[in-house]
């Protein structure tokens, strides 16, 4: 007992107390006191770390499951705390034991507030939708606990909420694992039928395609064709009409022969008219004249082989006067050659 030198460490907020009142505070202080009339509390600045786990919670459908998390908290305000909590300092054996008991109610004050609100979450859900709720929990409880009143009068606050786990009892976990795999089964069923009517429906688009292909293949052919067609019968209609301006000149050319002809058969009709006439008076001219005068004067212009000729014809139309007549091929030839 007396005056003694006390240094604390940096993570410790200190508080001396004399006669009731704190006479200094602050961190990681040093100073001399008098064990007599002065008293200290000291807080932990550092994080604690609080796990729990919460059997028989039930859910909306009447399920029992089991949650376990943690939760990690920090001491801010040491006014409140130190008020709320015993953190007497009377030796360094002693305030372990003192921190123990305070870190256990804390801890206990912080795991009943959590506890309320995951009941309430987990009753709002069937167990299907709770197992898979650990991140939505670990939200709410962030969201709901961060203001709550209760974390505030103990002067804590809070770091963060982790859901290690959320588990349903043996029984119902072995039925959802049933249900469960049933339901896979049915997926993989599912995703077979689907794979083959995928594949069917594929088969038959690819079909369609090859026949919509073969349709416009053939549409296109009876294009081309009408096409050809077309093209024929207007070189037809270009030909028949070459034709008929062919057969319209031809006509055209036979009226224009035809109208020839007949313009040469008028100056032949002329012509023998103007001969005719032209003998009728030579006629009537040698009419009244001898014919041994005519004959003279016919053949006073021939030539020997033309009167050669005569006398021949001559000797031929009195044949039967005459009795036989021998010329020879040298007399032939003489005359002939004359």
């Amino acid at each position: 007992m007396g005056i003694t030198y006390k240094k604390f460490e940096p993570t410790e907020y200190v508080m001396k107390v004399k006669k009731g009142r704190t006479v200094q505070k602050g961190l990681g202080l040093s100073f001399f006191y008098n064990t007599m009339t002065t008293s200290m509390m000291v807080i932990p600045t550092t994080a604690f770390d609080a796990s729990f786990t919460f059997e028989e919670i039930m859910t909306l459908d009447f399920q029992s499951i089991s949650v376990q998390g943690d939760i990690s908290y920090v001491i801010t305000d040491y006014e409140k705390a130190s008020q709320m909590v015993d953190f007497s300092y009377n030796g360094k054996k002693e305030y372990a034991a003192v921190l123990a008991s305070a870190r256990q109610k804390m801890a206990k004050r912080i795991m009943n507030l959590t506890k309320v609100y995951v009941t309430k979450f987990i009753s709002s859900k069937n167990v299907r939708d709770a197992i898979r709720s650990a991140d939505e929990l670990a939200n709410t409880l962030k969201e709901n606990m961060k203001d709550d009143e209760t974390i505030r009068e103990f002067g804590l606050e809070l770091i963060s909420i982790s859901i290690l786990g959320i588990l349903a009892q043996s029984d119902t976990r072995k039925a959802l694992e049933a249900a469960t795999r049933e339901e896979i089964l049915k997926q993989q069923d599912d995703a077979i039928y689907k794979r083959r009517n995928a594949a069917i429906e594929q088969e038959r688009i690819v079909k369609e395609n090859e026949l919509n292909t073969e349709i416009k293949v053939a549409e296109k052919q009876k294009e081309k064709r009408e096409k050809e067609m077309e093209m024929k019968r207007l070189v037809q209609e270009k030909q028949a009409e070459l034709n008929a301006r062919k057969l319209a000149d031809d006509i055209r050319l036979e009226e224009e022969n035809c109208k020839l002809v007949d313009l040469q058969t008028e100056n032949e009709k002329k012509k023998s008219d103007a001969k005719a006439y032209d003998c009728e008076v030579l006629l009537k001219t040698f009419a009244g004249v001898d014919k041994d005068v005519i004959k003279a004067l016919v053949t006073s212009g021939m030539d020997s082989k033309a009167l050669i000729a005569k006398a021949f014809v001559e000797i031929g139309d009195k044949a039967d006067k005459i009795g036989v007549l021998n010329v020879s091929p040298d007399l032939l030839e003489t005359l002939t050659n004359a």
